[in-house]
């Protein structure tokens, strides 16, 4: 199967869906992994929680599918790699298909689709084009993953950063992000007044002591080592590329590199898991040079097999 991931088979895009249906009806019938994650950070207090379980679901697949395809369209549209392949889709569904949030529609999978968003714009940045709309827009979507989960505010640093490495510096084009985002965020004080605190109050958690090792030491054991094996792919391909590839995959990285920091940060502070999620929406972009540049591509689609293992096994606790 992972092969026709790694091709140009278009009729691939048919098993997306059809992979996070299968997910999701393994949760009707064995619905043990949808009630580990607790809290509500979203500035508009929507309450996820009290949507109806079967609207919850179909909303949740919708998202699913579209965070998947829109980062296999970064993927493809950035020319991260020389043909186009399905495989980010591939990675994305199976990490998300690790946290509760692939079975409820809820906060973080908007997040996920405006950070999606965001990060868009700044790949799109080039180095000799006027770039105040699209870093403009980069903040405003990155305002808007904040009304649903108030952690990406942080993110602004990564966009400038991201414009950084690829312009020279034009202090408009650090501006507007921060216009973007005010605009974005302005009107959130309508539904709560008091929406700046959640900035630095990071109260939602995820237990996942019942399940004991599977679903966390194993799966970031193999995420380790896929992300090993991707890291020589990009140094080769780095040494024989265009500047332009060496200057998108370094604000992928940039990306990566950030979320971890910031999210081993809440897990030391503030003792929860919850915000490793964020990294869900950017390892697609750099796993798949595990397989990509495999000499025996067997070996990492062991791992990768096992991972899907993994997220079948998890409902049987």
């Amino acid at each position: 199967m992972i092969k026709y991931f790694a091709k140009k088979e278009v009729f691939i895009v048919l098993l997306i869906p059809i992979m996070v249906l299968a997910h999701l009806l393994l949760d009707i019938y064995f619905p043990s992994f949808n009630l580990l994650a607790v809290g509500q950070e979203n500035m508009l207090n929507i309450k996820f929680y009290q949507i109806d379980p079967t609207i919850s679901r179909i909303l949740a697949f919708i998202f699913i599918c579209v965070n998947a395809i829109l980062l296999n369209f970064l993927f493809n549209t950035h020319e991260f790699y020389d043909r186009n392949i399905f495989l980010p889709s591939l990675f994305y569904i199976l990490l998300v298909f690790l946290f509760p949030m692939s079975l409820r529609f809820g906060e973080d999978l908007i997040g996920h689709t405006f950070f999606i968003l965001s990060l868009n714009q700044v790949l799109n940045i080039k180095q000799n084009e006027d770039a105040r709309n699209k870093t403009f827009l980069a903040g405003f979507f990155i305002g808007l993953a904040t009304i649903f989960l108030p952690v990406y505010i942080f993110f602004i640093v990564v966009v400038w950063i991201g414009t950084k490495s690829i312009r020279p510096f034009v202090l408009r084009e650090y501006v507007l992000p921060l216009v973007g985002i005010v605009l974005s965020l302005m009107w959130t004080w309508l539904w709560n007044p008091e929406f700046y605190q959640h900035f630095i109050a990071f109260n939602s958690t995820l237990d996942y002591s019942r399940f004991g090792n599977i679903v966390i030491y194993i799966p970031h054991a193999i995420t380790l080592i896929l992300l090993i094996w991707a890291n020589k792919q990009i140094l080769d391909r780095r040494s024989k590329s265009s500047i332009r590839y060496k200057r998108i995959i370094a604000v992928v990285i940039y990306m990566l590199l950030f979320a971890l920091a910031l999210s081993v940060a809440i897990l030391i502070f503030f003792d929860t898991y919850f915000y490793f999620a964020i990294g869900v929406a950017i390892l697609p972009l750099i796993l798949p040079y595990a397989y990509l540049g495999a000499n025996r591509k067997w070996l990492p689609a062991i791992f990768i097999y096992i991972l899907l293992v993994l997220n079948i096994i998890k409902f049987l606790y």
